[in-house]
């Protein structure tokens, strides 16, 4: 075997947008299943957390908000980690990978801080998916048109 054929090439992660937490919680039973690692970014009050334990290996959430010491009282049985997404190197500290993200601070943040969030992310874990509940992020991204030059005839 050649040594290009055992190296895995990395093309980049299923970039999922959500519309409200219906939506992302929707997407649960679609891309997580018993072989995932999963991360949350924002769990609030732990609710999407839990539910992603019923189906992941492994779950771990980060807030930096205050409702962290209700979550954990809530779900004692959640790994909850009160800190700031944006310290990334916190998070790559606990010294777990993640094949799954799910983001959700789209309440507090821009979309220009959710895309930098997605590529940090990204770029620290290679990810096959992440899943990010953004309204307005998903609404911009609906109005685009990807350009393909090389269709342009």
């Amino acid at each position: 075997m050649k040594k290009d054929d055992k190296l895995e090439r990395y093309l980049g992660a299923t970039i999922v947008l959500t519309k409200g937490v219906k939506e992302y919680r929707q997407t649960i039973d679609r891309f997580v299943n018993m072989q995932d690692s999963v991360l949350e970014i924002g769990f609030a009050w732990g609710t999407t957390t839990d539910l992603l334990s019923k189906v992941a290996s492994k779950v771990v959430g980060i807030d930096k908000g205050l409702s962290y010491r209700t979550a954990i009282k809530d779900h004692p049985q959640l790994e909850l980690y009160q800190l700031d997404a944006f310290e990334i190197k916190k998070v790559i500290d606990l010294g777990y990978s993640f094949s799954v993200i799910y983001i959700d601070v789209s309440g507090c943040r821009s979309m220009f801080d959710i895309i930098t969030l997605i590529k940090m992310y990204e770029n620290a874990f290679r990810p096959g998916v992440i899943v990010v509940k953004a309204t307005k992020l998903k609404g911009f991204v609906r109005r685009c048109i990807v350009w393909d030059s090389s269709s342009n005839r």
